[in-house]
């Protein structure tokens, strides 16, 4: 039986999650790829490389911004929330059958989540994550955010 590396298989959920998002073709997809790459980094990040994760470098940000640090189960599923991605991973008795979301913002947003910490774990982003990344540069303004970066203070900035 052949075996696969959890990095291997973040990577492969990632190019198949961007390709998906470029092409417009099922924004419900992305999610979920996205979604499930982000919980193996997450992993990665903190027990292979001891580096912070999305989740954590938020908590930090919202401890700086509102005075308390949530805790890490809670804003891990805030985010996760906000993102959708737990609607399109599970349906609890609590749940409606619907769900009401900005479709391709929640992909975009999760995706880039995902990218984040697979950058941060491997230090680089594969071509076709690149193509995305120039994407949302051109889209927001990536000079002019990387100009008021200088102007966050040292301990809101990613680790």
């Amino acid at each position: 039986m052949p075996t696969f590396q959890k990095s291997d298989i973040a990577r492969t959920q990632l190019e198949a999650a961007v390709d998906i998002f470029l092409r417009g073709l099922s924004y419900h997809a992305v999610i979920t790829l996205a979604g499930a790459a982000s919980g193996l980094l997450d992993g990665m990040l903190r027990a292979q490389a001891g580096k912070e994760p999305f989740v954590d470098y938020a908590r930090r940000v919202c401890e700086q911004m509102a005075g308390k640090t949530p805790s890490r189960q809670s804003y891990y599923h805030h985010i996760e929330m906000m993102l959708g991605i737990s609607a399109h991973k599970h349906l609890a008795e609590t749940d409606t059958e619907t769900v009401e979301m900005d479709l391709y913002e929640s992909a975009e947003k999760a995706l880039t989540r995902a990218i984040l910490d697979y950058i941060k774990l491997n230090g680089r982003g594969e071509p076709l994550m690149n193509v995305f990344l120039r994407l949302l540069w051109a889209k927001y303004d990536g000079a002019h955010l990387v100009a008021e970066y200088e102007n966050v203070p040292k301990q809101m900035r990613p680790r």
